[in-house]
């Protein structure tokens, strides 16, 4: 009885199937996106969105495609700043995108070329200066006068004058009384018993005269003792 194992193995066309797609995946191209600036003036500084790439003609790489802002700077010229809209090709929108980002096996280059003209600045003369100076202030000279402004209008009917408030005097209490202390009012209080007049008010004072009661003694006649 014999005994062994079999050793599996893939048939050489899937491994060449396998090794030919891994190869195809590592080696895949993409898009090289590339800006090149150019300008009238050599070696003019160029900024894309504010950011140096470089002197003029300047090479720079951009990864999406849109507006950028491109300004151009060198001394003795005017600055110059101008927004470029960068259009997508065909193989830059979905799905074809991917393709040629990660399937497509070839390298594509897609360079965008822009050309811009600086102006030189202008130099004032002193002369010119002078000649406009003078110029403004003969203008001045020959102006009109102004007219005087119109008196304001007086409003119709008569005027009110405001009345002033009164003052009255400070109310200053009486000698010996502390301020903010009650002063009685003059005159008897409502529910009061006024005594008359030459009368004044403490005991009181029997009538004149005997009572229902009482005796009056009698009196003798001149002479005699009075006794019986």
């Amino acid at each position: 009885m014999m005994t062994g194992h079999t050793r599996s193995t893939l048939p050489w066309p899937r491994v060449v199937r396998v090794i030919t797609v891994l190869a195809l995946l590592v080696a895949t191209g993409c898009v090289d996106r590339r800006f090149i600036i150019e300008s009238n003036v050599p070696n003019a500084q160029v900024y894309i969105d504010n950011q140096p790439v470089g002197a003029a003609p300047a090479h720079a790489s951009f990864d999406y495609y849109g507006h950028y802002n491109i300004t151009i700077i060198h001394p003795g010229y005017e600055t110059l700043t101008e927004r470029v809209h960068v259009t997508s090709p065909w193989y830059g929108y979905p799905p074809f995108d991917f393709v040629t980002e990660v399937l497509w096996p070839f390298h594509i280059r897609d360079t965008r070329r822009y050309y811009f003209k600086l102006n030189e600045i202008t130099k004032t003369r002193v002369d010119d200066l002078i000649n406009n100076a003078d110029a403004l202030r003969q203008r001045g000279y020959n102006l009109p006068i102004p007219a005087e402004p119109a008196a304001p209008k007086l409003p119709s009917g008569p005027i009110v004058q405001p009345q002033p408030n009164p003052i009255l005097p400070p109310v200053v209490p009486p000698v010996g009384q502390q301020p903010g202390s009650v002063i009685p009012p003059a005159g008897p209080q409502p529910g009061s018993v006024v005594p008359p007049v030459g009368l004044q008010p403490g005991p009181v004072v029997p009538p004149v005269g005997p009572g229902p009661t009482s005796t009056l003694p009698s009196v003798a006649p001149p002479g005699t003792s009075g006794r019986p």
